[in-house]
């Protein structure tokens, strides 16, 4: 089931800030939930993907690992570690 999530600039310093100026009101980027984001991540540099981030918890999301990765044809993508209750 798809979810969206809608962030907002806490002020004119932020990264969110920015990306709107350039972009405008837009989808960023699409976030795929994984069962194993080191296997996600190797697969995923086969198909000439970059990591941008490396993983870390989000604290937003019950320190489930998340990390960015980019592909100049596809843009930016996140992957979230599905969680071991799921």
């Amino acid at each position: 089931m798809p979810l969206y999530e809608l962030v907002e600039p806490i002020d004119v310093t932020s990264p969110v800030s920015r990306i709107l100026d350039r972009e405008g009101i837009t989808p960023y980027h699409i976030c795929y939930e994984v069962d194993d984001i080191d296997e996600a991540i190797h697969d995923l540099k086969k198909q000439k993907y970059l990591l941008i981030q490396t993983p870390v918890p989000a604290i937003a999301l019950n320190n489930r690992k998340i990390c960015f990765m980019f592909h100049k044809d596809v843009g930016l993508i996140e992957l979230l570690e599905r969680s071991a209750v799921c």
